[in-house]
Formats: structure tokens, C-alpha cells, sequence
């Protein structure tokens, strides 16, 4: 890698090799450098320049060009793509959220309206899909990734205007709810914004040979958790406890990442055997996934916001087509066909 002389070269370097990276991995997922290009909206030329200066920035070959085969990426260049992809898949929602944020300090700095509204959410691909929406359509929302029982808590303490969790369907549904129950308020009201699949997470060909929560106790197998208060760890120690497993018994249950695609990203580095997540996490780090259960995604809020001229915009998104359309492309994800407003009583009762 050449030398950085100062901090101009040093910020020019990461801006080309963010824009480098971005291009890696439509070439990795294409096999053309040329169509990779026509993706990215730029041209041959440019896509060439981006990598030789890559190439030279790193002192290695990042793509390997075949006459009539296409293009493919060398190791080093897999290794940058994987690394890039680690560190999104872990860092990605929480800059998200901080940078969302900041924005919210600005405009009370200097206030234009009544500013954004407050979604407080556990993180899932159907409300990230949601959130870059209302972006492309100028949608105002200062979003804050966290556990899904922190986001409800924050919404009875008026700390939010939305809360984004999950509830699983089946026997647990009554054993989770009694975690969220007291902190519901009659005029709260509540949209389910998608369901999705919740499994066991292992490397491809399930190497450990985990098939269900039972196997989650053989010796050394290791595991990756979710945080405190997070919707997918209250249902991982529920299935514990049904199973008769002592989580104090599990290698690395106190290691923990704050997202779906992390905790897949860090057992696709075989850094651990397991974690519960998702299925379109699994299928983005090319993990093998076994089903455990459905849970439906809820949007809860007060019903004073219906009243809210800043909210319209976010039902009209999510009722739309496009919206649904995206949300069914997700691995194990299906979006809500029609948005009901229910009250908690209403939208639990067929649940239990």
C-alpha cells in the first residue's frame, strides 16, 4: 500500500475505496466488470480508473479480467468484499440511527415544522426497507435502532412516536406478551408492518449438525446472542427453557451483536456454530437456515398520530406496491396485504 501524505490524500483514499468496494461487489455478484458498471450508473472507464487506482492503493490485484469469460475477483478482492460486508452488516444500522439523529439535533437548532417524526424499532429488513422509502420520497422519520422492548418501553414513556417490535405466533405468544403487556396503554394502537421467519442460523452444510434448540447444548458448540431487552433474545431463552437447557451451560451467550445480519455475519466468519435470527440474514451471508416459527412485525403508536399530518405518508408507503413487492423479494419475509388498525387487545387475542 503506498504511503498517506496528509490528511487530503488520507480522505481521498477512503473515498475511493468506498466507491471501489461498492463496485466490487456488483462485479463479484455479475461476473462482468461492464455490467457491474451499467448497474452502478457509471462508465467503463470509470469503473477501470476506480479499480487500478484500488489496485495501486493496495499494492495488489483486486479483479482478474478472462477474454470471453468476464470478470471475476481475485482473493484479495474477495477478502475486501467480505470485510466490507462484516463491517456494514454490524455497523450499518447503528451509523443509521446516529446519523439520523444528528439530523434531529440540527433541526431543533433550526426548526422547520414539527420536525421528524421519532421511530424507535428493533432492527429487521422490512423496516429498513421502510426507512429508505420515506427517504427516496423526502419522508421525514429519525429512526433509532433497539431491542424490540426498549422501543415500547420508550413509547410509554413518550420518549417515541412509533415503536417497532415483534411478537412470535404459537405457544410462546402468550409468554412474550407478558413482557410488552404492561407497558401498553389503551390508546395505543397497532400496524402489522410484515411477518417473517425466525430460525437457527448455521455455516453452510450445518457442519455442528444443529436441527433444533435441543442440540444447542452439546458440548462446544458456541453461540452468538442478541442483546438485552431484544425481541429475538427473550424467544432464544424462552426455547431454552423449554427445552430444559441452562443458558448459563452455552459457550458464548453472553457474546452478543445488535442485528440479524450481524449475528450471521459473525458465525460466516466461524467466529460461532449458531445464533437465532432471520432467514434473509442467513441467506445474505449464504448460511444454511432451520425453521423454528413465524412472527408478525408490528408498528405500534399513540392514536393521537393519526391526527398528524407527518403520518400519512407512512401508511401510504407501506400500503403501496412497490413497498410490498420489496418486502416479499426478502427470504422469509411477507408483507401485510392489508393494514388494520387494531388496538392491543384486537391484534393479540387470535395470537394467544
Amino acid at each position: 500500500m503506498r504511503p498517506v501524505i496528509g490528511h487530503i490524500d488520507a480522505a481521498g483514499q477512503r473515498k475511493t475505496l468506498d466507491k471501489a468496494l461498492i463496485l466490487l461487489s456488483e462485479v463479484e455478484v455479475s461476473g462482468n466488470l461492464r455490467a457491474a458498471s451499467a448497474t452502478l450508473g457509471i462508465s467503463y472507464r470509470h469503473a477501470w480508473n476506480l479499480l487500478s487506482e484500488l489496485d495501486t492503493l493496495l499494492g495488489g490485484s483486486t479483479v482478474e479480467m478472462t477474454r470471453g469469460r468476464g470478470s471475476s475477483l481475485t482473493e484479495l478482492g474477495h477478502k475486501l468484499v467480505w470485510a466490507h460486508r462484516q463491517v456494514e452488516a454490524r455497523l450499518g444500522p447503528l451509523l443509521d440511527s446516529m446519523a439520523s439523529e444528528i439530523e434531529a439535533e440540527l433541526h431543533a437548532v433550526v426548526p422547520h415544522g414539527k420536525g421528524a417524526l421519532r421511530l424507535f424499532a428493533s432492527h429487521g429488513f422490512a423496516v429498513d426497507a421502510l426507512r429508505k422509502r420515506l427517504i427516496s420520497k423526502n419522508g421525514e422519520l429519525e429512526i433509532n435502532y433497539r431491542g424490540s422492548l426498549d422501543a415500547v418501553d420508550a413509547l410509554n414513556r413518550g420518549t417515541c412516536d412509533i415503536a417497532g417490535f415483534h411478537i412470535p405466533q404459537g405457544s410462546l405468544t402468550s409468554a412474550i406478551l407478558a413482557r410488552y403487556a404492561k407497558l401498553f396503554k389503551p390508546s395505543f394502537r397497532l400496524i402489522c408492518l410484515a411477518t417473517r421467519g425466525q430460525g437457527i442460523m448455521v455455516a453452510k452444510g450445518n457442519p455442528v449438525q444443529i436441527w433444533n434448540i435441543a442440540d444447542f447444548g452439546k458440548p462446544g458448540v458456541r453461540l452468538v446472542n442478541r442483546q438485552e431487552n431484544s425481541g429475538t433474545r427473550m424467544l432464544l431463552e424462552l426455547l431454552l427453557e423449554q427445552a430444559g437447557i441452562d443458558k448459563r451451560d452455552i459457550q458464548g451467550f453472553e457474546s452478543v451483536e445488535f442485528t440479524h445480519a450481524a449475528v450471521a455475519a459473525y458465525i460466516a466468519s466461524h467466529k460461532a456454530d449458531v445464533g437465532i435470527g432471520v432467514e434473509a440474514a442467513a441467506r445474505l451471508f449464504s448460511l444454511d437456515f432451520v425453521p423454528l416459527l413465524t412472527e408478525r412485525y408490528f408498528l405500534m403508536f399513540d392514536q393521537r398520530l393519526l391526527q398528524d399530518n407527518r403520518f400519512p405518508l407512512i401508511l401510504e408507503t407501506m400500503e403501496s406496491s412497490e413497498f410490498k413487492a420489496e418486502v416479499s423479494l426478502l427470504p422469509g419475509y411477507a408483507p401485510s396485504l392489508a393494514l388494520e388498525l387494531l388496538t392491543p387487545d384486537e391484534a393479540f387475542t387470535n395470537l394467544k
